[in-house]
């Protein structure tokens, strides 16, 4: 029942979030990154699939267990003798005491024989130890699972805050390009009057072509990247998604540095621990194996067929016993099998110590990144302000005649590079907030939970 249950709620959950992602498309609502992470790990069918690793592991442990329980089988056979065997007898017991030996002949034309053999393996030490280790194959199951979801997850908040990323160039492009184009009437208006040379206004002409096209190329870039996002969220690749454009900045990390709750380092300390049962079960089979056993079978004899049913010539037979198997010698392959193992153990400690080494380099590479980040962060946001008040004191200016419009062209330059570099240092802060919980293996844990 339980089982069912549990089934059932498996088919309701992703069908729950794709009604919630329907519904906030439908209504036009903005998408939060929790609720984009939400809806992928729920809707992305490469996840699915990897999450079935863990049934099937399931149904391999209880296919394994169930080589310890007895196991009974039917058997039937029907057999046709054309030619009967002879035994030769010595003559004194086949009543011809004047000869040696006499042949005589042994069997009948036709054998029929049905029964049931019940087996029950009652020692088996490679096979208990495999059995044992059941959890710990399920426990791999589920690590290589959580993974998956980690990379997912990593995956679609790195796309999102590029796409955040984006729509703040947009804007921002599209504001400057507003404003240019105010600065172009007044040229032309200058121009006209002839108190502005043809060439300066065919330069900013140019200058606000160019900012158009970048515009556009910008808005092309964002549609591609939101065709990828609904694919990896599990959405249709043509959804409206509308994704929330507030950038919020990280602070601070808070989480504990303990590289070893990574995914990744505790797959290779369990892969370790598999590979050693392995080893142990290979060294177990030249143990012996106890084994029981119990037949019950009919059986009919006889030559003729009218008579395949007489009762006559049918008896039953029933035996119980104990087998014992001792390996003696298996052409050396069990030694080439303990060595193979052995090396492919030492091999998976030297990845698991080349892992955490990867592990330190990659947390001290993020925390660096993230502290530089959010320093330049800090100098791209007092940067932008000044460069802010530096174009309108420019622009104030050249409407008053006073400036040439070389230097308010050089303040709209400077003040569009400050706004690029200002996003993109918040985004870097973001990213880099990103990175120390993927190198901290906090992102299924303090990084869903703060956003």
């Amino acid at each position: 029942m339980r089982q069912i249950f549990k089934t059932i709620l498996k088919l309701i959950i992703p069908v729950f979030y794709l009604l919630v992602a329907h519904r906030s498309i439908a209504q036009s609502e903005p998408l939060t990154i929790r609720s984009a992470i939400d809806i992928a790990l729920a809707n992305n069918r490469s996840l699915r699939s990897d999450s079935l690793n863990i049934q099937i592991t399931d149904n391999k442990n209880k296919e394994l267990a169930g080589l310890y329980r007895p196991q009974v089988n039917y058997k039937t056979g029907a057999e046709y003798n054309p030619a009967i065997g002879t035994q030769m007898l010595p003559g004194s017991i086949a009543g011809q005491p004047e000869k040696e030996l006499v042949p005589v002949t042994f069997g009948t034309r036709y054998n029929f024989k049905s029964g049931v053999e019940v087996t029950q393996t009652l020692y088996r030490k490679d096979l208990l130890l495999q059995i044992k280790s059941a959890d710990l194959q399920t426990n791999i199951a589920k690590t290589k699972y959580n993974m998956s979801r980690e990379e997912l997850v990593y995956q679609v908040a790195n796309l999102f805050y590029s796409l955040q990323a984006n729509a703040e160039l947009i804007r921002t492009t599209r504001f400057d390009y507003l404003k240019m184009n105010d600065v172009l009437t007044i040229a032309k208006a200058q121009y006209e009057n002839g108190t502005l040379k043809r060439i300066d206004y065919e330069s900013l002409e140019i200058n606000v072509a160019n900012t158009k096209s970048n515009l556009n190329q910008l808005q092309t870039q964002y549609n591609d990247q939101l065709a990828y996002f609904n694919y990896l969220v599990g959405l249709p690749a043509a959804a409206e998604t509308i994704i929330d454009g507030t950038i919020s900045r990280i602070l601070s990390f808070n989480g504990n540095q303990s590289i070893m709750q990574r995914e990744d380092i505790r797959l290779s300390a369990h892969m370790i621990e598999a590979k050693e049962v392995e080893l142990k079960s290979i060294h177990a089979e030249k143990l012996p194996s106890i084994n029981s056993y119990f037949r019950y079978n009919y059986q009919s004899q006889f030559n003729q067929t009218s008579k395949a049913f007489n009762s006559d010539y049918l008896y039953k037979t029933s035996t119980i016993g104990l087998s014992v198997s001792v390996p003696i010698f298996d052409g050396n392959r069990r030694k080439s099998r303990i060595n193979t193992a052995e090396t492919e153990l030492e091999q998976l400690k030297l990845q698991s110590q080349y892992k955490q080494e990867e592990a330190g380099m990659e947390w001290i590479s993020a925390s660096g990144s993230f502290n530089n980040d959010q320093e330049e962060y800090r100098i791209t946001k007092q940067n932008l302000a000044l460069a802010e008040k530096v174009f309108s004191s420019r622009k104030a200016l050249y409407t008053e005649g006073v400036t040439t419009l070389a230097e308010l062209l050089d303040a709209e330059r400077e003040l569009s590079q400050a706004r690029n570099l200002h996003v993109q240092a918040l985004i870097n802060v973001q990213n880099g907030w990103l990175d120390l919980h993927k190198a901290n293996g906090t992102l299924l844990t303090e990084f869903i939970n703060s956003i």
